[in-house]
Parts: structure tokens; C-alpha cells; sequence
């Protein structure tokens, strides 16, 4: 025979190549873990979409009024709230305060409904009835302990109720019962439970006491500021929550406390300068009065109606330099006045402003203006945030220069005090030298006239500033009050529906990924000949028959054809069909060698050849008990001497081939194969018989095939689909190369027809309807539906 060209080049790295359609068909294999991981997906967004409630985006907008500028008159300075309110008009400050912790505090106490939740409990949906719950609960008292429980409420028919707790193991025993209307006392709560709707009768309402601080966390969080228009002063107040009524009474009255707390900051440096003006009006009106009673006592008791010429004269001098002197003295007082507040009262942060008093200092009033512009900043932010150290130091250096511009107002008001009393001084002294009882009636005229201005200046600026306070309006305006804008949520079941099936197609393919990478074994044609350099000539079927003898019971099956395509390659192999030695191996035990060389003598017994099957594992023999045939010697024995080749030889007349079981096993069998003994009995073989089918012990397991391989002319390793070994395989057949063994060809066992990659085979199918429709037994003309009918039946028999 000819050498062995068949063999094919080898590459390692061909194990590692990728090939699309392969995956493909691996995956189709497993279509139904996809169809089970969809469906199940399915089901499971299903019911996640079942518990899916609308969250909706409730919104409401505030315009922030632009800094007005402030005049130096009086009137325009009060109109202002004194002069302190340009630092709120910063939109960014607004935004700060809107969200502050107090401001967010006053909301929530002021709004009675938020401090009980009422919630509704189905099989998949828990929803919040933010003012629409049957019931309305009135809290006198409540533990801390019972705050963040929820409770259950039963309504009952007969006018009470019951209330109990779920899913808590401190209170699992707590039980109140109560009559609507009625307080009801316990040492967590003192409550009145008022029923609003009648119609709910046996249904159970859950409840839940909120604190303040939950609640204040709660909004703050969830509260979002954007401008409606980049770069514009009109501020969008936004929340988002499945309680879209909740979220808009939050934000009306956000937005009511925001401008009533801007119009209370302005009312306050009113009433700062009402006070100081009232201050001022105590202590003149009591000097008034007695200047008032001193002037009448002195007229009446003199019976003076009225003074010379002269003397009025003097008089209206000396009445000018008492209004000079009213002035400086009130100077004199606010500068007192803003000495002290400095030192004493620097962090409330509303300081009278110089212009509200008539004062016209324009330094002053401006150091004046930017000390409440800062408290303003400073009180926006807590004492952690960045900005409260740096307004801090800023304050400290405005008060500062404040002090020292009093300073020098003080002295230049000395010189101004210093000139005004040698001025003053002459007038008194021309006074000085009138009558005694005009001089005296003088004086006390001075007196009253001084007080009266003073006390008529105050009662002026008291008139203004309380005309101004009851003028003062919010800085800003409200222009849209809140309402639903959108639902936010509205795609989000279509989302979940797909996350779903995404992983409901993503988990099978995973595991059929790592099942595949898992398994090392051959599992199809391609794997054989991606690991091995020999020839691959053929592929059996997987059948459910055990019966060795399937070949010559079903002449006609698909499962023959395989081998009939087999026996065709061998003869082109070995370009003869005559005395030919094949030898059969494999791995290790298991993989079908003795099954495939019963069935391989079979289909050349079939063709009229003299065949014989060769048992030559004689480590483990099989074939007797497969026939079930009582033959105790055979090869083992021929080989010592103990029977003639002709004593050990049988015929299977069912199958038409002859059949050398192993007999006896033997104490040395590595040295029986290797004795000359066996060359001449194949020898002798080779010349009684066209085809001798020799099944050996696994190679992979003993060397005895070794031995036997150089006598065959074709050597056949047998490999089992999804069995076999592949890493073993590929070492096994690596070494087999680089040993020379001639001949050398592999056939896969076992393989599944499911459709899948593994049915590369399904070629033969079509080889087996072409010799069918010729006949081998059958004379009748067959249609085209009986012979597919009858190709699958035979595939069902097997």
C-alpha cells in the first residue's frame, strides 16, 4: 500500500480561531433557553411594571425684581426698608434662601396635612393619599418611638376602628381600638381619628407619623431652582414625586413664606426705626412738658402777655441757634446710637440708616447700607459654608471704618459745637442784659420752643416711616403658581420591559457561552479536525439502539449509509479491495470502537466480502458477550499453542462474517502482541480473507496498539462525540504523529442529528436517499413522499 498522503497540515493556533456560524449554530441548538429566558423576562417585567407608578414634575415660578438704586433722600431711603435690602435681590442669594433649612421648616409647620401619611397598600402598588384618605388623624401628642412606624388602620361599620402594626416584632402585639370623633390615648400617641368619607367601610388604611426633620429632609432633597430663561431673574421652583397635590401645596406655600419673610425683614428695619424714634419722643415729650408748665406758671404769676419789640428780636435769634443746637444734638445721638449697636447688637444686621432721621451723610449712609448688605450674605449660609468666614472678616473691616468715620465725625461735630457756642454765647449775653422778668420769661420761651421743634421733628419722622412701613411691598412676585408640568416617568415601563428581555436573552447566552467553554470534550466534526493532523473519513450517527448488529438488521437506514461512505473511503485509501488489516482504536474505553468494528465488518460482509473481526483487546474482551456466544479460546490461545487458528475461528452466520474472539486473558498480553506468532497468524488471515477488522485496546490507555499498527494497512481512531477528551485527544493523536504511525485516520462516534453544528454529517443522508432510490431489495416504483416517509422511519427505528 501507498503511503499515507492523506494527512493534513497541523496548526496549534487553529484551536483558537473564531467562526461566527459555528456560534450561531451552537446557539440555535439551545433555542429553548432563549424561548424560557424570554418568557420568563416577560413575566418578570410584567409584574415590575405592575408596581410602576407615575411620578409627575409639579412646578412654580417666582420673578426676582432687579436691584433698585437707592437715593440719598430720605423718603426713597425708607421706601427701601432703610437702606438694607440690595443683598436679597441677588438671584443667586434668593436661590439659597429658598432652599434654606428655616425657610423650609416654616413651610412644613405650616402645613398640618403633611405630619401624618396616609397610604394605600395593594397587591402591587403602594400609593399616598395626600388628601384624599377617608380618614383624617388630629395629633395632640406623639411618642418618639412611634414616629417612622407604619401603622394599620381597619374602618369598621359600626362607627370605630382598629389599629395595629405590621412587620415590626417590638410592637407585633400592639393594639388600639377607638370611635371616630373620639381622643383616643396611648403611651405612643394621643390622637382623634375623624372620618371623612363614610363610604370606606371595612378597608384598611396604613398611616405614618412624620417628624419635622424628615420632612425638612425630605423636600430640601428633592427641591430643584433653574432659570426659566438663561441669564433672566425668573426662578423655577420644581419637585418631583408620585404625590404631584402634596408637591404643589409644598411650593405655593414656599413661595407665599418667601415673600412674606422678604416683606417681614423689610417691616423689621421700620420698626428698628420707629423704636429709636419713639426712644427719642419719650424723653423730649417729658422735657416738653415741663417747659410747657414752667412758661404758663411763669406768665401767669408775672400776668406777662408778651415781650418788647427788643426783646422778640433777641428771642427769634436765640430760637435759630436752638434749632442749630436740635440738630447737632440729634447728630450728637445717632452717632451714640451707631457706637453703641456696633459694639452690642453687630449680628442683627439691620442698622437705622442716617437718612431715615434727615441726616444727610453720605459716607455714613453708605458704610451703613453695606453692613446690612453683608449680615444679609452672611445670614444666607450656615457657619460651614465657605462664604460665612470671608462675609465675617468683611463685616469686621466695613465696622471698622465705620468707627473710624465716626471718630471723625465726632471731632469735625466738636468744632461745629465750639464755633455754634461763641455765637450762642453773644446772644446770651445781649439776653443777659434785658429786664429780670424779660430775661427770665426769655429763657424759659427758649426752652419750650427748643423742645417743641424737637419733639415736632419726631412726630414728622414717626408719620413718614409709619406711612412707609404700610407701603412696603415683597421685593418679588409670583408669577405662575405650581402645577403638573409632565410626567417624568413616562417611558419607564418600555424601559423595563427591555432591560428585562435584554437579560432574558443575555443570561442563556452566557451560559450557553460558558457551557461551551466548559466543556472540553469533541463535540463535533470540526473539533476532530481542528485537533488532529489525521484525516477525517467519517461520521456516526447517534442511535438509542444498543444492538451491535444495527448495520445488518437495517440494511437501508441512514445509520448504514454512514458506513457504507466509510467502506467507500477505505478502498479509495487503500487502492485495493482485498486482504486488507484495519485496526480500530481510540482513547479509552467507552468511545464505541467494538460497536463501530461489529458494525464496520457487517457492511463488508454485506458487499459479498469475506470478512473477519479480529478481537485483539484482550486485556478487556467484549465481542462474546455482545453475541452472546460461549467461546472461552481464541487469540491468547492460538498464540500459545494451545488451538489451531481454525479451532478458534467462528462463523456469525446472521451477520455473514467470521468472528477470532480474544480468549483467555492472558498474565503477559504486551508480550503476546509482540510475538511472531501474531505476524504469522495475520499473515495467514490476510490470505484467507479480503477484510480483516481488527478492534484493539484503547490506545490512549495500553501500548498494544502501537504494536499492532505497523501490520494494519489502515488504522482507525475512533473518537465519541461529547466523551471524548479533547485536550487528551489532541495530545494523544500529537504524539501519534510524532511517532509515525502509518495509516492513521479518525471517525467520530456518536454524533447528534438535532439541527445543530454537530449534523455536518447530513450529507450521508443524502447519499443514503440516492442508493435508496435505486433499490437493493425493492422492485416497486416508489413516489417521492414514500421514500421520505419511509428515510425518517427508518431513522425512528434506530
Amino acid at each position: 500500500m501507498e503511503p499515507n498522503n492523506y494527512e493534513r497540515p497541523f496548526n496549534d493556533e487553529e484551536e483558537s480561531s473564531f467562526d461566527i456560524m459555528e456560534w450561531v449554530s451552537y446557539f440555535l441548538h439551545h433555542w429553548y433557553l432563549f424561548v424560557i429566558g424570554v418568557i420568563l423576562s416577560l413575566g418578570l417585567a410584567y409584574l415590575d411594571n405592575r408596581t410602576w407608578l407615575p411620578t409627575f414634575q409639579s412646578a412654580g415660578t417666582v420673578m426676582i425684581e432687579e436691584a433698585k438704586t437707592v437715593a440719598g433722600n430720605s423718603s426713597q431711603a425708607l421706601m427701601q426698608g432703610f437702606g438694607i435690602e440690595s443683598g436679597f435681590r441677588n438671584v443667586n442669594n434668593q436661590v439659597i434662601m429658598l432652599g434654606s433649612y428655616d425657610l423650609v421648616c416654616k413651610v412644613v409647620d405650616s402645613i398640618p396635612y403633611l405630619k401624618v401619611d396616609y397610604i394605600s397598600k395593594g397587591s402591587f402598588k403602594t400609593r399616598n393619599l395626600y388628601k384624599t384618605s377617608p380618614i383624617v388623624i388630629e395629633t395632640d401628642y406623639v411618642s418618639p418611638e412611634a414616629y417612622n412606624i407604619l401603622f394599620k388602620i381597619k374602618l369598621q361599620s359600626n362607627g370605630t376602628y382598629v389599629i395595629t402594626v405590621d412587620d415590626n416584632k417590638l410592637f407585633s402585639n400592639f393594639k388600639v381600638e377607638g370611635r371616630y370623633g373620639q381622643p383616643v390615648q396611648h403611651n405612643l400617641f394621643f390622637i382623634t381619628v375623624n372620618n371623612i368619607n363614610k363610604s370606606f367601610v371595612n378597608t384598611e388604611v396604613y398611616f405614618m407619623f412624620r417628624t419635622r426633620e424628615s420632612l425638612v429632609s425630605d423636600f430640601s432633597s428633592r427641591l430643584n431652582f433653574g432659570y426659566v430663561v438663561e441669564g433672566s431673574s425668573v426662578l423655577q421652583i420644581s419637585l418631583v414625586s408620585e404625590t404631584p397635590d402634596r408637591d404643589i401645596d409644598f411650593i405655593n406655600k414656599l413661595c407665599e413664606t418667601f415673600l412674606a419673610d422678604n416683606l417681614d425683614r423689610k417691616n423689621d428695619a421700620a420698626n428698628k426705626t420707629i423704636k429709636f424714634i419713639d426712644d427719642q419722643l419719650g424723653v423730649v415729650s417729658k422735657s416738653l412738658a415741663v417747659s410747657e408748665n414752667e412758661m404758663t406758671n411763669f406768665r401767669q404769676t408775672n400776668k406777662i402777655v408778651d415781650v418788647t419789640s427788643h426783646t422778640s428780636e433777641l428771642l427769634g435769634k436765640a430760637q435759630k441757634f436752638d434749632a442749630q443746637q436740635s440738630e447737632l444734638k440729634l447728630r450728637e445721638t445717632y452717632l451714640g446710637y451707631l457706637t453703641k449697636y456696633l459694639k452690642t447688637n453687630l449680628a442683627d444686621g439691620s442698622v437705622v440708616a442716617p437718612s431715615s432721621l434727615g441726616l444727610n451723610e453720605p459716607m455714613l449712609m453708605a458704610l451703613v447700607q453695606q453692613v446690612n448688605d453683608l449680615h444679609t450674605q452672611r445670614n444666607e449660609v450656615t457657619e460651614k459654608n465657605m462664604y460665612y468666614a470671608k462675609y465675617t472678616k468683611e463685616i469686621e473691616s466695613v465696622k471698622t471704618t465705620i468707627m473710624e468715620v465716626v471718630r471723625s465725625m465726632r471731632a469735625s461735630l466738636e468744632i461745629e459745637k465750639t464755633d455754634f457756642n461763641k455765637r450762642l454765647a453773644d446772644v446770651n449775653k445781649q439776653i443777659s442784659e434785658l429786664p429780670e422778668k424779660e430775661l427770665e420769661m426769655i429763657s424759659i420761651e427758649r426752652k419750650y420752643k427748643m423742645d417743641d421743634n424737637y419733639y415736632t421733628f419726631f412726630l414728622q419722622k414717626r408719620a413718614e416711616s409709619e406711612i412707609l412701613k404700610a407701603s412696603n411691598t415683597p421685593d418679588n412676585n409670583i408669577l405662575d403658581k405650581a402645577r403638573v408640568l409632565n410626567v417624568t416617568n413616562s417611558g419607564k415601563k418600555s424601559k423595563t420591559t427591555l432591560m428585562f428581555l435584554l437579560f432574558g436573552v443575555l443570561i442563556p447566552t452566557v451560559l450557553v457561552v460558558l457551557k461551551e467553554l466548559l466543556n472540553n470534550t469533541i463535540r463535533s466534526t470540526k473539533d476532530v479536525e481542528k485537533n488532529s493532523p489525521f484525516p477525517l473519513i467519517g461520521a456516526i450517527r447517534h442511535t438509542k439502539s444498543t444492538d451491535p448488529l444495527l448495520v445488518a438488521k437495517n440494511p437501508r437506514s441512514a445509520f448504514t449509509e454512514m458506513f457504507r461512505v466509510i467502506r467507500t473511503r477505505i478502498e479509495f485509501i487503500v487502492k485495493r479491495k482485498t486482504n486488507i488489516i484495519m485496526m480500530v482504536t481510540s482513547t479509552e474505553s467507552g468511545d464505541g470502537k467494538t460497536y463501530f468494528s461489529i458494525n464496520l465488518a457487517s457492511i463488508y460482509s454485506m458487499a459479498s466480502k469475506k470478512t473477519i473481526l479480529v478481537e485483539m483487546d484482550i486485556r478487556k474482551p467484549s465481542i462474546n458477550q455482545r453475541f452472546n456466544i460461549v467461546q472461552p479460546n481464541g487469540v491468547t490461545n492460538y498464540l500459545i499453542d494451545q488451538n489451531s487458528l481454525d479451532e478458534v475461528i467462528l462463523h456469525i452466520p446472521k451477520v455473514d462474517f467470521d468472528l477470532l474472539p480474544a480468549g483467555s486473558i492472558p498474565p503477559n498480553p504486551g508480550e503476546l502482541i509482540r510475538s511472531d506468532k501474531l505476524i504469522e497468524m495475520f499473515e495467514e488471515l490476510r490470505k484467507r480473507y479480503d477484510y480483516i477488522i481488527v478492534d484493539t485496546s484503547p490506545i490512549g490507555m495500553v501500548t498494544d496498539a502501537y504494536s499492532l499498527a505497523s501490520l494494519s494497512d489502515v488504522n482507525l481512531f475512533v473518537v465519541r462525540n461529547a466523551k471524548t477528551n479533547k485536550s487528551f485527544f489532541k495530545k494523544l493523536v500529537s504524539q501519534l504523529k510524532l511517532d509515525n504511525i502509518p495509516h492513521m485516520f479518525t471517525i467520530i462516534n456518536d454524533v447528534v442529528d438535532d439541527g445543530s453544528r454537530y449534523s455536518k454529517y447530513k450529507l450521508y443522508k443524502y447519499a443514503y436517499l440516492f442508493g435508496y432510490s435505486y433499490g437493493y431489495t425493492t422492485k416497486r416504483k416508489q413516489d417521492k413522499a414514500e421514500k421520505y416517509f419511509h428515510y425518517y422511519e427508518d431513522d425512528t427505528e434506530i
